[in-house]
Order: structure tokens, then C-alpha cells, then sequence
């Protein structure tokens, strides 16, 4: 019952063969398992099933991390600058006031 899906034409490891038709390659119903180093038929049902489908990814969600990750990254690089530009005005008065005394 549980291997009753594991075809092995949704796995991963299944190639299927493809023969010259006039005008297109057609998918034969036979292919390579590159798991076991075989051929198989499509409808074969193995232990070394690994599923080639995926669920579906929330775009919206994966894109509102990836801004909120470089909103972080532009913060941290604007501390960073504005830093070293008060460390760099500091220094700039400083040799100023001292170029007017002397």
C-alpha cells in the first residue's frame, strides 16, 4: 500500500528512453534507473524511490525574507558608515583647528 505511488517514473533516478519519430523524439515506456544501473519500466515500483516533485513554494513569504535579510544588511552597512564618517569629521575639524592655531 505505502509503495503504491513510488512509480518510477516520478523518481528522480528514472531517465526514460526516447526513440527518432518523424517529426519529435517520443518517451518510450522503458528508461535507466541511475540508482540501481538498470533498466527499467515506467510503472516499476522500487525501494530506491526518491521523489522528484516538490510542494509548492509561498513566493511571497520567500521574497519577504529575502528583503527583510537585506533591509538587515543595508542597516548594519549605514552604522557602519555613519561611524566612520563621525570618526572621519572628528578627525577633519581636528586637523583643521589645529592648521588655523599654527
Amino acid at each position: 500500500m505505502e509503495n503504491e505511488n513510488k512509480h518510477c517514473y516520478g523518481c528522480k533516478y528514472y531517465k526514460p528512453y526516447f526513440t527518432k519519430g518523424y517529426t519529435q523524439f517520443d518517451r518510450c515506456d522503458i528508461g535507466l534507473c541511475s540508482k540501481k544501473k538498470t533498466t527499467v519500466e515506467r510503472h516499476e515500483v522500487c525501494d530506491k524511490y526518491a521523489n522528484m516533485f516538490y510542494g509548492r513554494i509561498d513566493r511571497r513569504q520567500s521574497a519577504l525574507l529575502a528583503i527583510a535579510e537585506h533591509i538587515n544588511v543595508l542597516a548594519e552597512l549605514k552604522q557602519i558608515l555613519e561611524e566612520d564618517d563621525d570618526e572621519a569629521l572628528q578627525e577633519l575639524l581636528f586637523d583643521y583647528k589645529k592648521k588655523r592655531k599654527g
